[in-house]
């Protein structure tokens, strides 16, 4: 049992580009959203925070978090690596794989969400890719058909002039900013389908928000649009057993771990910050795809 916890921690250390390609385009703008998400409806005033980037090509995307992204980024791990022999996180995990230990990443709020959105619009073919107990649970479907109902309200975030857009998506209303300035019929998440990139977007109860950070146009040739995670064994689901999925490690994440390897010695990684060394239960579960 050890020894399979070692050889998908040696899985989990590589810093690569993704080996299966999805759209094999050049990353023309990299976009970075706050994700705000009140996951539990007990403790909403603790909501899960993060960091996401979304990598655009012209007909494809890449959205992922910023940790893993810097991560896995090939460029960003090459500079890393003209400074230092090994990063001092990947170190630190390689010290703990060979005494056994299990990676468990940890948040103020819980475990940390590891899911990546691949969008191709030529293709109109979307894959969603989540990372539970280092194995990619990969789900493929077609992009979502959003209804979006354009309003006359505008506004201008950082420097782009916005359009207001209302559209449902998965039991959800979500009320968008997009800008025509920036023409990629993408945005963050799996939201998507509109005259322009949307810079802002929240569900009418605000229990999901996306708020734009920043962008900046990519000058590194040989970044593409190529999935990250399909680095990991992969295993192939449907949307509905994955939320499943997805709820049972949110909610529990150690008794998942313990069910699939009942030898192994969870270790928690705090990625935010906080200082946790614990790993905060969800009681009230709130999916973002209520349907």
């Amino acid at each position: 049992m050890i020894r399979k916890i070692k050889r998908l921690l040696c899985s989990f250390l590589l810093i690569t580009a993704g080996t299966i390609s999805f759209a094999q385009e050049t990353i023309s703008y990299n976009v970075v959203y706050e994700f705000r998400y009140e996951r539990d409806l007990v403790n909403k005033s603790n909501p899960y925070v993060s960091n996401m980037v979304l990598s655009l090509g012209q007909n494809s995307s890449r959205y992922i978090s910023e940790r893993d992204y810097n991560e896995n980024n090939k460029y960003i791990a090459s500079k890393k690596q003209q400074t230092q022999a090994m990063p001092a996180k990947a170190a630190a995990t390689a010290n703990k794989a060979s005494s056994g230990g299990f990676p468990l990443n940890a948040t103020r709020s819980g475990v940390a969400r590891q899911e990546e959105v691949m969008k191709d619009q030529a293709r109109h073919t979307m894959e969603t890719i989540g990372l539970i107990n280092l194995k990619a649970n990969i789900v493929e479907t077609t992009l979502p058909a959003m209804n979006w109902v354009l309003k006359p309200e505008k506004k201008t975030i950082d420097k782009y002039t916005c359009q207001k857009a209302v559209g449902n998506y998965a039991g959800r209303v979500y009320e968008v900013w997009f800008t025509p300035e920036l023409p990629y019929h993408d945005g963050p998440w799996k939201l998507n389908g509109l005259p322009g990139l949307i810079l802002e977007a929240h569900d009418t109860n605000k229990e999901i928000v996306f708020s734009f950070k920043g962008i900046t146009r990519n000058d590194d040739k040989e970044a593409n649009v190529v999935s990250f995670f399909k680095n990991y064994s992969c295993v192939k689901s449907n949307l509905k057993s994955y939320n499943r999925t997805i709820q049972a490690f949110t909610e529990d994440p150690e008794a998942v771990i313990t069910a699939a390897f009942p030898e192994a010695r969870i270790v928690i990684m705090c990625v935010d910050g906080s200082g946790t060394r614990q790993v905060i239960k969800v009681k009230k579960y709130n999916p973002i795809e209520k349907e």
